[in-house]
């Protein structure tokens, strides 16, 4: 039996009954009693000037979890730019926050909370070692109850924004209360934070629409710094600003360009198709972004075959910080 139907089938996602399907795992109940008041609803306001209000908006709302007194983690675009952070407890409870760290390389963000939470903390799981396929369940703001879930898939997963995870947690069936929301293990350890959803968790470019969870343990060694300093030791990663897609004429389409990025300071446009850098054939967004990581951290000089209007040109640029060209909130 096809390798893929027969993990469908097993997963329940095909309504086909079968005697042999996995038996179904119970979270006890003093388990699910901390995972429910753990999970806090997010909310932030960025300034109408913000560099990604237009994409993002200005006004944005998830879930988040405490992992530490009063500290949440939550997904990192929620918090790009914020001027206000509110949580939101299972009770109602209002309380300020303020953008402790946004870690671009895992795509995480931390707040801290400006008034005790009072909530008990969960503690963070191994995301390393969960078993494909095997039972996970998620939970988000507002809601009532946990879903149960299925790991289905560890496929490396990269973005048309300059993102690259290696290995997400890709879940199915999809749920709509993603951003932000905790996904947790058998032992009710935070072990994913909600991200996307995308169309095919298989990574496969076959319709089979479910949801990214980022991995925790991708924060757990940068986890003090983050907290200290809010951004991880060593040099920033690489970063040119260009938004692009795979094409199927080959190369990468320029979707769109940052403004004020390495590649808008360098004539880079939309429209423009990225053939090579440093001189060798781009064969996928995954393949782009390992090689550029590969060159280097921000500050670092490279090279960028284009074609426009069927012209082959060379960019010579500089790479930047993309923590740089976000607008600081006033105040901090």
């Amino acid at each position: 039996m096809n390798q893929r139907l027969l993990m469908l089938l097993c997963t329940g996602l095909l309504a086909w009954p079968l005697a042999w399907a996995q038996p179904e795992q119970a979270l006890t109940a003093p388990t699910v009693q901390r995972i429910m008041q753990s999970v806090v609803g997010v909310q932030t306001h960025s300034d109408e000037q913000a560099t990604t209000a237009r994409t993002l908006g200005r006004q944005r709302q998830g879930s988040g979890v405490v992992i530490a007194p009063d500290t949440v983690l939550t997904i990192g675009y929620l918090l790009l730019e914020a001027e206000t952070v509110d949580l939101i407890d299972h009770q109602g409870r209002r309380v300020p926050g303020q953008v402790r760290a946004v870690d671009n390389a895992s795509g995480l963000g931390l707040i801290r909370a400006l008034v005790p939470l009072r909530l008990e903390a969960v503690p963070l799981g191994d995301s390393d070692t969960l078993p494909t396929p095997g039972k996970l369940w998620t939970l988000g703001q507002r809601e009532s109850e946990l879903t149960q879930l299925e790991l289905v898939s560890r496929q490396p997963f990269a973005a048309g924004w300059e993102y690259l995870l290696e290995a997400p947690l890709m879940t199915l069936p999809a749920v709509n209360n993603w951003s932000g929301a905790g996904l947790f293990d058998q032992r009710g350890q935070l072990v994913g934070i909600g991200s996307l959803l995308v169309q095919d968790v298989f990574g496969d470019q076959l319709p089979q629409p479910g949801n990214l969870y980022v991995p925790v343990n991708l924060l757990k060694d940068p986890l003090p710094d983050l907290l200290r300093t809010g951004k991880r030791p060593g040099p920033a990663p690489s970063w040119l600003g260009i938004s692009s897609q795979a094409l199927p004429s080959g190369g990468l389409g320029v979707m769109r360009v940052s403004p004020d990025s390495p590649a808008a300071q360098s004539g880079i446009m939309v429209g423009d198709t990225l053939l090579a850098l440093q001189g060798q054939a781009l064969v996928s967004l995954a393949d782009f972004y390992r090689r550029l990581s590969a060159l280097g951290p921000a500050g670092s000089p490279v090279t960028l075959s284009i074609r426009r209007q069927g012209q082959v040109r060379q960019i010579e640029l500089v790479t930047g910080d993309r923590n740089r060209s976000f607008r600081r909130p006033s105040g901090i």
